[in-house]
């Protein structure tokens, strides 16, 4: 196949503009760069310039104190730092079964057996890992699933179709 003669000139005017172009980039980076490049001596000046003219915020140590986790404190070994260890939760995580209806009130609420309502818990899918957070509400009696939530909340966890599932309810 044969080239065309608007083809040609396409070309030809590619080439031009491509060699003008990476010399001109190369030429304008390059004395970005050499601009950029400061003596030590005009750093000093740069820091410790009093009028605040420098875009950069002042260097400053923090004063705050360290935060520490509540937890249990160890006196075993005085000469070691001590490792902050988290508070136990109310509830010690529980492994149950969960499912899904389109009836429970509020996509945030979960239908919980043996548990008081109110709670805020994290109930997470042991097959994937995923989890959400609702707050509990007591199940009724004939409730077959340990932990029942709405259709549209059960659905980020898992495929409808996988019902019941595997869950860890933890507070």
């Amino acid at each position: 196949m044969a080239f065309e003669d608007s083809d040609r000139r396409r070309t030809l005017l590619l080439a031009i503009v491509t060699l003008v172009a990476i010399p001109a980039v190369w030429f304008f980076t390059k004395s970005d760069e050499a601009d950029n490049s400061a003596s030590p001596s005009d750093a000093a000046v740069v820091v410790d310039d009093p009028s605040g003219s420098s875009n950069r915020p002042p260097l400053e140590a923090p004063d705050d104190e360290p935060i520490f986790m509540d937890g249990p404190a160890s006196d075993l070994n005085p000469g070691v730092a001590d490792i902050a260890v988290p508070r136990r939760p109310e509830i010690a995580p529980l492994e149950l079964s969960g499912s899904y209806r389109s009836t429970v009130a509020g996509v945030r609420s979960c239908l919980v057996r043996d548990l008081r309502s109110g709670l805020s818990v994290t109930i997470t899918n042991l097959d994937n890992g995923r989890s959400i957070t609702c707050v509990t509400a007591i199940g009724p009696v004939n409730q077959v699933a340990d932990v029942v939530m709405h259709t549209d909340t059960f659905s980020q966890l898992a495929d409808l179709t996988d019902a019941p599932i595997p869950v860890e309810l933890a507070q």
